[in-house]
Formats: C-alpha cells, structure tokens, sequence
C-alpha cells in the first residue's frame, strides 16, 4: 500500500471540521510551522494557502493511505481547481494550495492557525 505525508492547516486538521476524513491516517505530527506560506480566509468556511515570503502556517502532517486520496481530493475540489496537491521537495511532504494565487480582497490569517482564527470568529 501506498502512503503520502500530507501537511493539512485547515478544516482538516485535528480538531477540525473534517478531520473525520483522516481518522484512519496516522498523525504524524502536530502543529508544525511551515514558512513561506500564508493563510487567506475564503468566505469565514475555509482557507485558501499561497507561497508568501515572510508568513507561516501552522498546520498537522498526517501519513495517509493512497485509497483516502480520492475522498479528500473531492473536499478540497482538486478537480474543480480550487486547490493544487503538491510536493513540497524541501519538507518532504504534500500539500494542497490555492490553485492560483489571487487572494484580492480576502482577510490575511496572520496568525497563520486557521483553527485558532475560525474559533475567533464567532460563528
């Protein structure tokens, strides 16, 4: 079987509202930062990630299993290009960005904790 090391920051991360779609995964490492990144809140639902220099996110590396990719894929809207799922060389994991980097108008996350600033709003 195959697995992917994949860096999730927002609704998927432990914690989240859909962290249920990685309860079979293996956490393999909380509240990592990852520079060079930065969070944008996409509509108070959830965040949008670009490569932005001097920003960083902080997110939950978990080990998943190839046949989970499809159902996560589908929440994040791989298809419909609403994210990319990519390889970060340099950390050696996965992750899934903005598919282009238009943030125009949407609120900067500047903590970098989508968890953190989505408890904050008050839904």
């Amino acid at each position: 079987m195959t697995f992917y090391d994949i860096f999730v920051y927002g609704t998927l991360r432990r914690g989240g509202m859909y962290a249920h779609y990685l309860a079979d995964s293996e956490l393999i490492k909380e509240k990592y930062y990852l520079s060079g990144y930065a969070l944008y809140d996409y509509q108070q639902w959830y965040p949008y990630m670009i490569a932005q220099t001097g920003s960083s996110v902080i997110g939950d590396i978990y080990q998943v299993a190839e046949v989970a990719l499809p159902a996560v894929h589908e929440l994040e809207g791989v298809d419909e290009q609403l994210y990319r799922f990519i390889y970060l060389a340099e950390h050696q994991f996965y992750t899934y960005l903005k598919f282009d980097t238009d943030v125009a108008g949407l609120p900067y996350v500047e903590s970098g904790d989508w968890l953190a600033y989505y408890q904050s709003l008050n839904l």
